[in-house]
C-alpha cells in the first residue's frame, strides 16, 4: 500500500534568539511555535499518513514545561495515523530525561517517540511500514547513530522500510571536525533501508528530487538566521509500492531573513533599493543591508532617512554603511581644503584626470594624516 509522509525537523522550539531587541526576539520565538501548527496543518491538507520529525523538535534538553505542553498539543491536531518524533542532538536522550518523559506523558497515543535504536514496526498503527531510527544521546558525537541498521533484521512482509536519523551528511552539511553524528550517502545505501529521512542540516535536500533518491532533508521549516535565506518548508513524500518516491515541498515558514549587499552611486540607487526592500511583506522580514560604493554628499545625507524608513517598515534592520564613501568631486575638494593648499592641488589634479582609484587613495591618505 502506498504511504504518504510529511517530513520536518529542526523546529528548535524554545530558541532564545539572544542579541535581538525584545520585541523582535518575541516574534522569532513565537514564529517557531506557529510554524509547528502550519506543519501539522500542511500534513493534514496533504492527507499524510505519517508525520516524521527527524530531530531537534526542541532547542534543548532543558525545554520549558510550557513549551513541551504546547508542542504536544499542536501535534495532537494531526489527523493522520501517527506522528513519529526522533530526539536530535539539541533535544537528545539524556540520563535524567525530564524532557521526553513530560513529552510522552502529554503527547497522546498518536505520537510515537523513537527513543531506541531498534526496528519500529508500525503495523499496529495501520501503516505498512517499519522505522529504523538513530536517536541522539548527546550534543556531539564523532560516530553516527545508525550503525546498527545494517545488521538489523528486516521484515520483508512489511512494504516500506524507512530510516530516520539526525546528523551531518558528507558533502552537504557543515561539520569540519566530524562531531555531529556524521553520515555518508554510501553508508546509508549499505543499510538495506530504501529511504532515509534526516534532520540537522537546515537546508532542504535534494534540490531536485527524483523517484530513486535515497535521502531527504527537509531543512528548518522556519528560518532562524541570516545564513538561512530560504522560506522554510517540509517535504511531502509519496512512497509507492515499487519503491519510487514522489517529493513535493510544503511551504511552512512565516518570517524571512534577507542578507543584501548593494552598491550606491546616486539618489536613484537609494530610491530603487528602498522600494525593492519594502515590497511584499516587510513586517515579516529581517534585513541585513550592507551598502558600498561612492556617492555625492547629498546622497550620503539622505542615508539616515532611508535607514529610518526601512527600520519602521521592517521587523528588524541591521544597516551597515562602513564601505560607503563620499564621491570626491570638485565641490567636495573645495569644501574640505583651502584653495592653493597642497591637498587641494593634489586632489584637484587627480580629479581632472578622472583617476577615481588614485583620487580615493590620496584622499584616504590625507584624511589619515589629518587625524
Amino acid at each position: 500500500m502506498p504511504l504518504r509522509v510529511l517530513l520536518t525537523s529542526d523546529l528548535h522550539l524554545g530558541m532564545k534568539f539572544a542579541g535581538y531587541p525584545e520585541e523582535v526576539r518575541a516574534a522569532l520565538v513565537e514564529a517557531r511555535f506557529t510554524c509547528l501548527d502550519r506543519v501539522v496543518a500542511g500534513a493534514n491538507a496533504a492527507e499524510s499518513d505519517l508525520l516524521v520529525i527527524a530531530g531537534d523538535l526542541f532547542e534543548s534538553v532543558g525545554a520549558a514545561q510550557r513549551d513541551i505542553l504546547r508542542a504536544a498539543k499542536s501535534l495532537g491536531a494531526f489527523r493522520g495515523k501517527l506522528v513519529a518524533v526522533l530526539p536530535g542532538n539539541h533535544d537528545y536522550l539524556s540520563g535524567e530525561d525530564k524532557l521526553w518523559t513530560k513529552f510522552r506523558d502529554h503527547a497522546g497515543d498518536g505520537v510515537l517517540l523513537l527513543d531506541a535504536a531498534r526496528p519500529w514496526p508500525l503495523t499496529g498503527y495501520d501503516l505498512d511500514a517499519c522505522l529504523y531510527p538513530g536517536p541522539c544521546t548527546d550534543k556531539h558525537s564523532p560516530a553516527n547513530a545508525i550503525g546498527w541498521v545494517r545488521a538489523a533484521e528486516k521484515d520483508r512482509g512489511i512494504r516500506h522500510h524507512i530510516g530516520v536519523a539526525h546528523g551531518s551528511l558528507e558533502g552537504l552539511s557543515l561539520d569540519r571536525e566530524g562531531l555531529y553524528y556524521p553520515m555518508k550517502l554510501a553508508e546509508l545505501a549499505e543499510t538495506g533501508v530504501r529511504t532515509w529521512l534526516i534532520g540537522h542540516t537546515h537546508l532542504p535536500f535534494p534540490t531536485e528530487p527524483g523517484p530513486r533518491d535515497l535521502a531527504f532533508i527537509a531543512g528548518t521549516p522556519e528560518p532562524d538566521g541570516f545564513d538561512c535565506t530560504h522560506g522554510g518548508s517540509a517535504w511531502s513524500l509519496d512512497l509507492a509500492d515499487d519503491g519510487a518516491i514522489s517529493a513535493a515541498p510544503v511551504p511552512t515558514g512565516e518570517l524571512r531573513f534577507r542578507d543584501e549587499a548593494r552598491t550606491v552611486h546616486s539618489a536613484a540607487d537609494l530610491d530603487r533599493l528602498e522600494r525593492e526592500l519594502t515590497a511584499g511583506a516587510p513586517k515579516r522580514t529581517l534585513l541585513r543591508l550592507r551598502l558600498s560604493g561612492r556617492a555625492p554628499r547629498p546622497v550620503l545625507d539622505d542615508i539616515e532617512g532611508v535607514r529610518a524608513r526601512l527600520r519602521a517598515a521592517l521587523l528588524h534592520l541591521d544597516f551597515r554603511t562602513d564601505q560607503l564613501r563620499e564621491e570626491i568631486t570638485a565641490d567636495a575638494i573645495d569644501r574640505e581644503y583651502p584653495a592653493g593648499s597642497f591637498p587641494h592641488s593634489l586632489l584637484s589634479a587627480l580629479a581632472a584626470e578622472d583617476d577615481q582609484e588614485a583620487l580615493q587613495i590620496a584622499h584616504d591618505f590625507l584624511q589619515e594624516l589629518g587625524r
